[in-house]
Order: C-alpha cells, then sequence, then structure tokens
C-alpha cells in the first residue's frame, strides 16, 4: 500500500479515536439560549477552566473508548490509552495506543510529527509558534484532533466555554476515589459531562461526550490521571526518527469545494 495512504489511514485512526473528545466550539451552530444554566453547576466548571489556566506544565495519562459503527450501524466500542506531556507555551508530546494504531505526536515549537510506530513512517511539517495555534492549525489543515484539547486549550488561556445552551449540576461523584462534581453540559452538537475534583485542584477526573449530530449518538468516554507537579524530560518533544522510518507528507484537509466535488 502506498506509505501516503498509509499515514492517511493512520491519521484517520487516531482523530476517529479522539475527535469527540473535543467540546466542537469551532463545528456549533448558533446557541439556542432556552435551556437552563445551573449556577451551581457552571460555578464547578470556571473553578476547573481557572485552575487549568495556572498550570504551565503537566502529563495525563487517560484511558479511552470510542464507539464505531460497523456493518448495519452496530455500535462497538474501540479502547486506547493516552500519554500526553504539555510544557507551555510551545511544547506538547502524545502517545496513544489502542486496538488499532500506535502513534506519536510531537511539537517543539516550530515543528510537529506524527509518527506511526507499527507502519514505521512519519510526516513533520511547520507549525506555528505555541500549543493552543498548534491545535488550532493541524485541526484546520489536516483534520487531525488532538486528545483532550479543550483542556489543553483552557491552560492555554484559550476560551472554549461557548454556546453553552444548558448546564446541570448532578451531584457529587467519585472517580478513582477522588471526590467530584459531577456536571452536565449541553451544546449544540453536543452533550458532554464531566467530573471535576473537588478542593483545591479542580481538574477533571473524567469525561463523557456525546455526539448529536449522528443517528446513533456515539460518546467519547475518558477517565484522566493528571501530574502538575513532576518535572518534564525536554527530550520528549525532540522526535529523531528511527534509522529504518521513512518520511512522507502530511495529507492536506479537503476544502468544502473538493468535498462537494465541485
Amino acid at each position: 500500500m502506498n506509505r501516503r495512504i498509509i499515514l492517511i489511514l493512520s491519521i484517520w485512526c487516531f482523530s476517529s479515536m479522539i475527535t469527540v473528545a473535543q467540546t466542537p466550539q469551532a463545528r456549533q451552530k448558533p446557541a439556542d439560549k432556552s435551556g437552563a444554566i445551573d449556577p451551581q453547576a457552571m460555578a464547578a466548571v470556571n473553578r476547573m477552566n481557572d485552575y487549568l489556566k495556572t498550570l504551565k506544565a503537566f502529563r495525563i495519562n487517560s484511558e479511552v473508548s470510542k464507539d464505531v459503527l460497523v456493518d448495519t450501524n452496530m455500535k462497538i466500542q474501540k479502547s486506547a490509552s493516552n500519554e500526553i506531556s504539555v510544557q507551555l507555551p510551545d511544547r506538547l508530546y502524545a502517545h496513544m495506543a489502542g486496538d488499532e494504531q500506535n502513534l506519536q505526536f510531537i511539537y517543539d515549537g516550530h515543528t510537529v510529527t506524527l509518527y506511526d510506530a507499527a507502519g514505521k513512517h512519519y510526516a513533520a511539517a511547520p507549525a506555528p509558534p505555541t500549543v493552543a495555534r498548534t491545535l488550532d492549525a493541524i485541526r484546520a489543515r489536516y483534520g487531525i484532533v488532538f486528545p483532550l484539547a479543550d483542556f489543553i486549550e483552557m491552560s492555554a488561556q484559550e476560551n472554549v466555554l461557548q454556546n453553552i445552551t444548558a448546564a446541570g449540576y448532578i451531584g457529587s461523584s467519585r472517580i478513582d476515589g477522588v471526590e467530584c462534581d459531577h456536571v452536565a453540559i449541553r451544546q449544540p452538537d453536543v452533550d458532554w459531562q464531566v467530573w471535576i475534583e473537588r478542593g483545591d485542584t479542580p481538574l477533571p477526573r473524567k469525561v463523557v461526550i456525546t455526539t448529536k449530530t449522528q443517528p446513533t449518538q456515539p460518546q467519547y468516554i475518558a477517565t484522566l490521571k493528571w501530574d502538575t507537579t513532576s518535572s518534564i524530560d525536554s527530550n520528549l518533544f525532540t522526535f529523531t526518527p528511527p534509522a529504518d522510518a521513512v518520511r512522507i507528507k502530511f495529507a492536506r484537509r479537503a476544502t468544502k469545494k473538493e468535498e462537494s466535488g465541485q
């Protein structure tokens, strides 16, 4: 199989595994303000948002599952483990090992690289000078949606809490032994739930995203373990290709005109 096509498929697996992990502010319709917004729910979400903005370096280990359609709309789950390291404003690394892929993502402030360890090929391209701008750029250019991008963008001072039409405080819940506030949020294209740690470190410990634009309303579920105190080895953000790895090109995302066949 053509190596460029293989990487396209790898990127598709990477994106499809995690795409609903991001609340889709970039894809939203105008918000319907008819829903009720519970002040207690928004207070918990805003505490999380404000705390994430104080973080300059952190790691996230997450176990994720995503609904996938097969055959005649039969819904199955695919699983993966994500390891993410962030050093703001301009370093980002992720390793995703799942049912169908083994991918690494490296951003060093200048270049973004996606490496398919199973296929031994990689693509690299110039990138903007910050994490937030790079996440936006790879989404727009290549259709790559980074795992848990919204929480990373919150830490990078981005406003991702837009077009909320309803918010409800569900109650207290424990995730991995940690007492959390369980909050449900509605936006035009998704419903999402987040479990936010109580106390001085209001970190998101679990997230469930339900995509409403598809008839089967697939879900993405992730439980998160955070490390905000350990130092991060700077070598993690440098990609040195293995001797047998082959460099190929990213496939650019089709424009709307190309998708419509015009």
